[in-house]
């Protein structure tokens, strides 16, 4: 955990306000407003689909505060002095729930950019833009110090997981409504 510590500490070290800002706005993409935001994107091609979303959302939420109570690993500020807690957070750390939802939503949009188009570069590009927004909300956690980075390697594991169960059931589901039996 030292070692984690001291990547928060380099992290704040250097931090300017626009920093810790732009930090601030890029975590909220991985809260009940990237929620909305996502379930939107994905609602305007595919409404079962942004249901789906809505509900694995919840479900890695409430399965990562589970997680959290089990683990009970306090958060940096907490263990150390000189970590700043940024995001006004409170409870436990490990693992990250805000990494939990980005794994959950880029394995989404992964899918629904496959599902919407046959074109190599838009699936590539979806790939990047959604890798991308998985390590910045990891690195936000940092920055905040709110998170080591074991919590948000955690998180994000989880949340791919947990994606990727949903959208299994989902494909199931689909699969049994459209060979349901006419009468």
């Amino acid at each position: 955990m030292v070692v984690e510590a001291k990547i928060i500490e380099f992290l704040q070290s250097n931090a300017s306000v626009g920093w810790i800002t732009f930090f601030e706005i890029v975590t909220s993409l991985a809260s009940f407003l990237g929620l909305i935001i996502f379930a939107i994107i994905i609602f305007c091609k595919n409404k079962k689909l942004s249901l789906v979303y809505m509900l694995s959302f919840g479900f890695v939420a409430l399965f990562n505060l589970c997680v959290k109570h089990i683990v009970k690993r306090p958060r940096p500020f907490d263990s150390y002095s000189n970590i700043l807690n940024l995001a006004n957070e409170n409870g436990y750390s490990m693992p990250s729930s805000h990494s939990a939802i980005a794994g959950m939503t880029a394995v989404f949009l992964v899918f629904y950019a496959f599902k919407l188009t046959k074109s190599k570069l838009v699936r590539v590009l979806t790939i990047i833009c959604m890798s991308l927004f998985v390590c910045l909300i990891c690195l936000s956690r940092m920055v905040l110090g709110v998170h080591y980075l074991t919590d948000t390697i955690a998180g994000v594991a989880e949340g791919i997981v947990l994606g990727l169960l949903s959208l299994k059931a989902y494909n199931g589901l689909e699969k049994a409504l459209n060979n349901k039996p006419t009468r």
